[in-house]
Formats: C-alpha cells, sequence, structure tokens
C-alpha cells in the first residue's frame, strides 16, 4: 500500500510540551475514531481485539488495520518520558488502488489507565499533507505558560 520512508519526532524528557502538542494534534488533526481495543503490554496489534465504530464497515476495517500491520509509517512520533505513559502517533498513507486511499493514524499508548495495559486507536487524519505533519512536530511551537 506505501513505500515511504518513515519520518521521525522522538520527544524525551519533554512531557508537558509534548502532551500539550499531543491535545492539539488530536484536537485539530484527528479525525474519528475507526476502531480500538487494549491488550497486555507486549501483545502485538495484530493479536488484540479491536472493536470497529459502529459508523464503520468491518471490511473497511479489516482493510485499513491489514494496511497499518503490513505498511511502514509515512511519519512516526513518540514520547519515551518513561514517568508516565508513554504515546505514540503512526501516521499512515493508505492506498489498495481500488477503495481506499487516505492518511490515518495509529495511537499506541502503554501503561494507559493501567499499568501493564496498551491502548491501540485507530483515527482518520483530517490534514491530508504529511507536509503540515511534519511541520507542526518539528516547527509549531506550544506555550507551556498557556497550559
Amino acid at each position: 500500500m506505501n513505500s515511504a520512508t518513515t519520518e521521525y519526532h522522538i520527544f524525551k524528557d519533554s512531557y508537558e510540551y509534548f502532551e500539550l502538542k499531543h491535545d492539539i494534534f488530536v484536537e485539530d488533526y484527528l479525525g474519528d475514531t475507526i476502531m480500538g481495543g487494549d491488550a497486555l503490554n507486549g501483545t502485538l496489534l495484530s493479536e488484540t481485539n479491536l472493536v470497529h465504530s459502529k459508523n464503520q464497515d468491518a471490511l473497511f476495517c479489516s482493510r485499513i488495520l491489514n494496511g497499518i500491520m503490513y505498511c511502514d509509517p509515512s511519519i512516526s512520533i513518540s514520547n519515551i518520558d518513561f514517568s508516565d505513559s508513554e504515546i505514540m502517533f503512526d501516521i499512515y498513507h493508505l492506498n489498495n488502488y481500488a477503495d481506499i486511499e487516505d492518511f490515518y493514524c495509529l495511537k499506541t499508548t502503554i501503561d494507559f489507565m493501567i499499568e501493564g495495559v496498551t491502548l491501540y486507536q485507530i483515527f482518520e487524519v483530517n490534514i491530508k499533507s504529511l507536509t503540515m505533519i511534519n511541520d507542526f512536530w518539528l516547527t509549531t511551537h506550544v506555550d507551556l505558560a498557556e497550559w
């Protein structure tokens, strides 16, 4: 479905800054949740019982999930601050040259609410430009004083 090189954005020892950018990103860039589920830490996405949104067709969700599992993300954003949850966003441009051509985000939250549990969520992405998503994580300044 894609063959792009992954661009990485890694935040370390900057939890408050990442959390603020996370909130803006979720609000402004991510659309509807397509599917989600949780599992014990270390469980592969393919082994997690994901529930699709009632607004989504099961076949469509299956195609999106397969695309995410078998393709490299175009952009990968990570927070590796071990004092709290570890959060990752992987952005995919999926195109099966039939009925899917769009941007999707796999959000992974390790130690979500309960230590030892990982939450997987797959979203539609509202912003249809990898450049704009990269620019947000590279250059958009957020003021912690306003947070």
